[in-house]
């Protein structure tokens, strides 16, 4: 009988190959990183490890909106708290200017100093939504202050998960610069009036130009209650940006625990991973070593 070794070396080969393409599979797997580096390696994890990493670009996404907020409110925050120290200063030039004490020409510029006051307070009252650049909402002239309202803002966080509890005010929105700066519109005008709190300092200014003692006393109760309505916006804005940091703490909980199953499903077992390969090296060791001592033919075995 003739012995045919074809099969015996198809086998061998084709041994060596699995073997050694497994050593390869696995030392791409750890440098990597990742178990699962091409939809081959396993289809249902990769459907869920691409699921899973959606879900977490999306919540990365919230995280962004939330900071890009926090710092608006920020923002809007150091505005309003240099307008309340401009009110004090204000409060202060009132009591000096009320004590009897000043000549007229100490008065005019306590008074000079008070319409520069009124300049920096527009200024503050600008930025008090918190954008990056100043907005034009008040505007000044020689005895008021007008106020334009700005457009609505415009889009809809609306959604799955947290896209229902992130609502377009809580990202947008700082506070309403209407009822801070205690504008007054006039009838069937709605969308620009008078900003009243800024008449105090009119007043002021204009009673220590005049001279009148009586009448800077009398605003004084006025610019204390600008001060509290002022410090009463600030806690606002902080409330917000509380309510924010606790929301973002939340998010990136979930965030973790979505990463962390992902790391599971996806990631390389570093120490299965090199159990693999030392398996796959005695195989192929094994593999050649029968290999070498049956190949080892002579004449005899082709003889019948």
């Amino acid at each position: 009988m003739r012995i045919s070794t074809n099969l015996f070396f198809s086998n061998i080969l084709n041994s060596i190959r699995k073997e050694d393409l497994g050593r390869a599979r696995t030392m791409e797997q750890i440098a990597s990183g990742q178990r699962i580096n091409r939809l081959s390696d396993d289809p249902p994890a990769l459907s869920q490890v691409l699921s899973l990493r959606s879900a977490t670009n999306e919540i990365e996404d919230y995280v962004l909106s939330i900071d890009q907020q926090l710092s608006r409110l920020n923002r809007a925050e150091e505005a309003l708290a240099q307008a309340t120290e401009v009110f004090q200063d204000a409060y202060g030039l009132a009591v000096q200017g009320s004590s009897g004490t000043y000549s007229d020409n100490d008065l005019n510029t306590l008074a000079f100093q008070v319409d520069r006051m009124i300049t920096a307070v527009v200024g503050f009252a600008n930025a008090s939504r918190g954008g990056i650049k100043p907005e034009g909402l008040f505007t000044r002239s020689e005895t008021e202050v007008t106020y334009t309202r700005p457009p609505e803002w415009e889009g809809t966080t609306e959604g799955q998960g947290w896209g229902r509890v992130l609502t377009l005010n809580m990202l947008v929105e700082t506070i309403n610069p209407e009822e801070v700066f205690n504008v007054e519109h006039a009838e069937g005008d709605p969308d620009t009036g008078r900003a009243a709190m800024f008449d105090t300092l009119f007043k002021l200014r204009d009673a220590l130009r005049d001279g009148n003692q009586d009448g800077v006393s009398v605003l004084l109760g006025e610019l204390q209650g600008h001060v509290d309505t002022l410090v009463e916006g600030r806690t606002n804005i902080g409330s917000r940006g509380y309510q924010l940091e606790r929301l973002r703490g939340q998010i990136e909980i979930q965030k973790e625990q979505l990463t962390e199953v992902m790391s599971k499903i996806g990631d390389t077992d570093f120490a299965e991973a090199a159990i693999r390969i030392n398996r796959h090296e005695m195989v192929m060791q094994a593999t050649l070593s029968t290999a070498a001592r049956l190949m080892n033919l002579s004449l005899l075995n082709y003889l019948s």
